[in-house]
């Protein structure tokens, strides 16, 4: 079998866990997107890479149900190193927890994780204020800078586990 060095699976609903997978990517030497949902139809999903990350938004306070779905299914064998992404609005989770759990049962732990604070995007929350021009600008920069540190984490192999 012919190894990737990096294979990053996301899910995205609106966008911007996309948004943060495709950055990732040109920061990362040899990465290789994989949409989540591409995938689900598999009984078994089996990595090709020694690195292997998740980048998913925030649902319901944990991961979204893709993404528990693909967890269940994938065979990380060949996994070394493995991260995950989570973005959000300004909530708080337990997704990394979760994921943590799932991959003890497969011999395998969560090596480094991000969370990544993004726009408001669901109107639904009571007291719903869409963030101001000035302050979307604002979160896209500290996300690019993020991003950065991120990239290094990751390249470096270095176990870590942040909140932003």
């Amino acid at each position: 079998m012919v190894y990737l060095s990096t294979e990053i699976y996301y899910f995205s609903g609106t966008g911007n866990s996309l948004q943060v997978a495709k950055e990732l990517q040109k920061r990362i030497p040899e990465t290789e997107l994989i949409p989540i949902v591409s995938l689900l139809d598999r009984d078994i999903i089996k990595n090709k890479a020694k690195t292997v990350g998740f980048v998913f938004p925030i649902h319901a306070l944990t991961i979204p149900l893709s993404v528990k779905k693909f967890l269940r299914k994938t065979d990380l064998a060949s996994a070394e190193y493995i991260f995950g992404v989570a973005t959000r609005g300004k909530t708080t989770h337990s997704a990394f927890d979760k994921i943590e759990e799932m991959l003890k049962r497969k011999g395998k732990n969560l090596d480094s994780y991000f969370t990544l604070t993004m726009g408001h995007n669901d109107p639904r929350g009571k007291g719903y204020l869409p963030e101001t021009d000035e302050e979307l600008v604002k979160l896209e920069s500290e996300v690019d800078d993020r991003l950065d540190s991120i990239q290094k984490i990751i390249i470096s192999q270095e176990k870590r586990h942040k909140f932003y």
